[in-house]
Parts: structure tokens; C-alpha cells; sequence
């Protein structure tokens, strides 16, 4: 097949990354049909295996692996293939030396609430409140992060209201009413309500760091392909699966991107413009925001102020943070430095976060918990007013 480009990218130096590939039936394989030296070297970095179309999980069987890639021309299937299977081989070799990472990727396997959450059925008859950018519904079932597809709305007058197309929630006031954003987080700019009359979805979304529109990216779900504005569409750093996708509770997705230039920096994660009303708190990094999403550690700095813009009253501190997945009791927070005149910025930890009254009233706090499908850094408001609130999360180990 020989070099295709996929990028037009050229550097300093005219390097160009481009694309091997080469096609095996399983008789080629060695060592009771467990090894495979492709026809094209691959690089490790960027490298898919294909099985009879569908693509397979690089890793060690307990890690949830089909196969294990060695050197540049080695690959160990976990189980032995058979002889009429096809298997193909795909490396994407970066040969520019200015492209210092240029493939990201992420898996990640799905929660029995995400698929309970997608198949759930068209929710009917939500009220919009355009100044306030909230949706409501009785009994929602939302939570921050989540995205939801309106289907249709219509203005209690004029015509600008809530429009067809895909919104996140920034903010779970209570059981009937959630604040949104656009998909990349920016405030929403509508003028009139929308009174009993939207209609949306819930779908199945992933965060993913670096994704921007521009990438070429891929995404498989069970390890076939699935297609980009049909299947799953595209934002910033952000995919969402069509309601028509079928998903179940441990099915596969992965995501692989590529980009001309690395853009984020990968250690750090943030967020602002954040409302909180008092008495509620509002889940700011999980571990399902990271490629790694069992253990971490990281700084984290959180500033915080009065929600009336003339009010001067504003709490700021830093944190150190480590989080584990199912095991609360070894989540910690280290308070390094608070300042302002709130009151304190208090942290809560070691299995004994759940809500935001275990922050003391008068205060604001940080507070870290787990489960059995994650870990939860939550801001807690408590200062007996509305807070605006911003973060950033840097020296992520992942």
C-alpha cells in the first residue's frame, strides 16, 4: 500500500508523519498462532490492530488486552487466533521532531448509569428560564458533566430561546432544575423562555484532553468504527454518542487523536464562571475527566467570591490532593494556604465527605470522596450567600 500522509503539516526539517499498514491472514502467526511480525514496522506510539475489522485492545489479558506490542515488529496476541482470521496492522510513524506528541488516547469502559442514563427515554415538556440559562424538570435524574440533545423548543414569546442541538450541565441547583452551558462550557445568550415546551435527550458523553475540532480522530465502539456526525460528534475536548448508538454496561470505547501542534498541557485541568447558590455543592474533577482515572495525585487552587459583583467578600487557597477510585478512606486533601475574609476554606476528607453540610456553615469547602466507579472533588458553599467560583488542577500525576 505503501506511504500515505495524513497530515499536511511540514516542519523545519520537511518531516512529514505518515501512515503503514500492512494485512495478515492468522496462518502467518508463529508460537500456536500467538505472534505476528508484520510485513511494516510499527511504532508503538501510534500503532492498531485489527482483527477480521474490528479493533482490538493493546494490553496483558488482566489488564482487559488482546495483545502486546514489542520492539517495533512484535506482536503478542493474548489468545491464540485462527488460522483464517485477518489481521491488520496500522502505524502511524511521527517523524518530525517539532511534533513532540501528536497521538492521544483515551478508554474508556461504560458505567451501568452512563447506558441506564442513554437509553433512557425522550424527556418531554421542560421549562427554560433564559435569564438564568436553567432547565426544568421534575425529578431530572441529572448530574454536572452530563449532556443532554434538545430536540426541539419553543419561545413563551418571540423566537429566541433554546435551540435544537447539544448542552452540558454546569450546575445541579436541585431535583427539578439544572443550569447549563454550551458544549465547551460557554454561558448560553438567549433572550426569551421556553415554557413547557422543550424536548431533549440524554446521551452518553466523554470528556477527552487536547480534542479539538481540527484533529483527525477516531472512535470505536467494541472496537468497530464508528461515524463522525452519524454515530458520535465532535467538540472541544468533548464526544457524544447519537441516541441511536446502542450501549451497555462494560462496553469499549476508545478514542485515538491526532493534532499538529500539542496544544493543552496535559497536567492541567480547570474551570470558571462557576455559580453555586448557598447550601449546595458543584463536582469541579472525577476521575473520569483524566486518561488515568484510578489514582492521582495533584495541586489544586480554588478562589471563590460573592456572587453580587460589588460585594467584596472572597475566600482564595490551594490544596495538595490524592484520589483513589473505590477507596474514600484514602482520598486526602492538605490545605497549603488560605486566604480572604469568608471565613475559612475548609477540606474535607478520608471517607467523610458526602454533601455540602459536612462543611461548617459560615464557609466554603473542598471535599474528596469515592465510590466504587470513582473518585469526587466537590466545592461546597456554605457562606450563606451565591459564590462564583474558579479552579485549576496542575502537576497531575495521571
Amino acid at each position: 500500500m505503501g506511504i500515505k500522509y495524513i497530515s499536511g503539516f511540514r516542519g523545519l526539517d520537511h518531516a512529514k508523519q505518515h501512515l503503514l499498514r500492512s494485512t495478515h491472514l492468522g496462518s502467518a502467526t508463529t508460537s500456536g498462532n500467538t505472534i505476528l511480525n508484520p510485513a511494516q514496522a510499527f511504532d508503538q506510539q501510534a500503532c492498531f490492530v485489527y482483527l477480521n475489522g474490528a479493533m482490538l485492545r493493546e494490553g496483558t489479558s488482566g489488564n482487559g488486552g488482546d495483545y502486546v506490542l514489542s520492539g517495533t515488529n512484535t506482536i503478542t496476541f493474548n489468545t491464540a487466533v485462527a488460522t483464517t482470521d485477518m489481521i491488520e496492522v496500522i502505524s502511524y510513524a511521527f517523524q518530525n521532531p517539532t511534533l513532540p506528541q501528536t497521538m492521544k488516547e483515551v478508554d474508556h469502559t461504560v458505567l451501568s448509569a452512563e447506558a441506564t442514563a442513554h437509553a433512557t427515554s425522550r424527556v418531554t415538556d421542560g421549562d427554560y428560564t433564559a435569564s438564568t440559562d436553567t432547565l426544568t424538570k421534575s425529578s431530572h435524574g441529572l448530574a454536572v458533566g452530563d449532556v443532554i440533545n434538545v430536540i426541539s423548543a419553543t419561545a413563551s414569546s418571540g423566537s429566541d430561546t433554546i435551540s435544537a442541538g447539544r448542552y452540558k450541565v454546569k450546575t445541579v441547583t436541585d431535583s427539578s432544575n439544572v443550569v447549563l452551558t454550551d458544549i465547551d462550557g460557554a454561558a448560553l445568550s438567549f433572550a426569551n423562555d421556553s415554557d413547557s415546551d422543550v424536548t431533549y435527550d440524554i446521551v452518553f458523553n466523554l470528556s477527552v484532553t487536547g480534542l479539538l475540532v481540527t484533529n483527525h480522530a477516531m472512535v470505536h465502539l467494541n472496537g468497530l468504527l464508528l461515524v463522525e456526525d452519524t454515530d458520535y460528534f465532535r467538540d472541544q475536548q468533548q464526544i457524544t454518542l447519537d441516541k441511536t448508538v446502542n450501549i451497555a454496561e462494560n462496553h469499549h470505547v476508545a478514542v485515538r487523536h491526532f493534532g499538529s501542534f500539542a496544544l493543552e498541557r496535559e497536567a492541567e485541568k480547570q474551570g470558571t464562571g462557576i455559580t453555586l447558590v448557598d447550601d449546595t455543592h458543584n463536582l469541579l474533577l472525577s476521575n473520569s475527566d483524566l486518561v488515568n482515572n484510578t489514582t492521582t495525585t495533584f495541586q489544586l487552587q480554588v478562589s471563590v467570591r460573592h456572587a453580587t459583583a460589588t460585594n467584596d467578600a472572597y475566600q482564595i487557597a490551594n490544596f495538595f490532593v490524592r484520589a483513589e477510585k473505590a477507596v474514600p478512606a484514602d482520598c486526602y486533601l492538605h490545605t497549603i494556604a488560605d486566604a480572604g475574609n469568608i471565613g475559612t476554606f475548609e477540606s474535607v476528607d478520608t471517607n467523610s465527605y458526602s454533601t455540602h453540610a459536612n462543611i461548617t456553615d459560615g464557609n466554603v469547602g473542598i471535599g474528596i470522596t469515592a465510590d466504587a466507579n470513582g473518585w469526587y472533588v466537590y466545592l461546597a458553599n456554605r457562606a450563606g450567600h451565591s459564590i462564583v467560583a474558579g479552579w485549576k488542577a496542575t502537576a497531575i500525576s495521571n
